[in-house]
């Protein structure tokens, strides 16, 4: 694999992470306009006007369907060529760093209430029912696990691990049945999840975490076997049809049955959409600019300090809110992206900072 190669995969994988990263912050932007209560959202509206909620929700429902997931996909991509580059300490302690530090930031100064208090209460709350909220750095702290399972496996396996150009791209019936074998899969960790807490052992939301394992694995195998550059427009075209049927069809059938639609769903719809946007971005956004430059290396910053604008956004506007909810949802999320940002910029500037971020 020749450099030219790796630099192309790179621009268009940094690109998705910093498109994800905006979709996220407009993923909570649209629960800080009244959707969901976190502590610090807008009051709801008029009744009249809150069938907007129902807009917001779909919004969300269609980013829950794979964005994380995907985020976990590009992440685990290059820890076989980290691991293989620094060893087995300098890459943990490097992820100690990188994703620990942030983590401990969030946890103590940048949750909503900004309050030792708080902070207090959080940490004594792990005690008492194993369940702490990591604000948006649960996903850095759960990088950290994953990383380290990696890398235990690493070190007592002899087996090879490669790049193995020769491994084709999985072929379609083996995509689909994997999607419904995973089905009772996630009704475990959606049990799991109902019965130790929405933030166990900061793991938010634990009936997501069977894909989330499985795409960091797939992330994995995907560097390995080099099946990034393998993903065709065929792939692209199954990828969006997939989550098409699955969100129109399977949904709403299991939903009427009285499932979850979501543990349904969720391995059609993460890998589905993950195909059809890694292509779509292969061939459309393969590119390195200045502002593509700048999104992407501060994309990260941005992702972890997302609540500290979203917070003071809607702390200032709540007084001249209007009650209409998609309006309300724009403001937020305009300043908010900006916002984060920003800040996120000036973190990458600062001496210290940008050694982590």
């Amino acid at each position: 694999m020749n450099n030219s190669t790796l630099m192309k995969r790179y621009d268009y994988l940094d690109n998705i992470k910093w498109v994800l990263t905006i979709l996220v912050i407009l993923h909570h932007c649209a629960s800080t306009a009244g959707l969901d209560p976190i502590g610090y959202n807008l009051p709801h509206v008029k009744e009249s006007m809150q069938y907007q909620y129902e807009i917001l929700g779909t919004f969300q429902g269609i980013n829950q369907s794979f964005f994380m997931s995907l985020f976990f996909f590009i992440s685990a991509y290059f820890v076989i060529p980290s691991f293989g580059r620094k060893g087995t300490r300098t890459f943990m302690l490097d992820k100690l760093k990188r994703l620990g530090i942030p983590t401990l930031m969030t946890l103590f100064l940048i949750l909503p209430s900004g309050s030792i208090e708080y902070a207090i209460s959080n940490v004594k709350g792990f005690f008492l029912t194993g369940n702490i909220n990591l604000g948006v750095t649960w996903f850095c702290w759960t990088l950290i696990v994953f990383s380290a399972v990696f890398a235990l496996f690493q070190v007592v396996s002899t087996g090879n691990q490669k790049v193995d150009a020769d491994k084709p791209f999985p072929a379609l019936w083996k995509i689909l049945l994997f999607a419904v074998m995973i089905i009772p899969v996630n009704f475990v960790g959606l049990y799991l999840m109902e019965t130790l807490g929405n933030d166990f052992l900061g793991f938010h939301l634990l009936r997501y975490f069977p894909m989330y394992i499985s795409m960091f694995y797939f992330g994995i195998l995907a560097y390995r076997y080099q099946w990034l550059d393998k993903l065709e427009l065929k792939h692209a075209f199954s990828g969006i049809l997939m989550w098409i049927v699955a969100k129109a069809f399977i949904g709403p059938i299991a939903s009427g049955y009285g499932f979850n639609d979501e543990m349904f769903t969720r391995g059609f719809t993460v890998i589905g959409m993950s195909m059809f946007l890694l292509y779509s971005f292969k061939m459309l956004f393969n590119i390195k600019g200045k502002w593509s430059s700048i999104l992407t290396r501060t994309a990260f910053a941005a992702y972890v300090v997302q609540n500290i604008p979203m917070y003071l956004t809607a702390d200032f506007y709540k007084s001249f809110m209007t009650q209409i909810p998609l309006i309300n949802f724009v403001v937020i999320a305009i300043t908010s992206v900006i916002g984060s940002f920003a800040i996120g910029y000036l973190i990458c500037k600062t001496p210290v900072l940008k050694r982590i971020f």
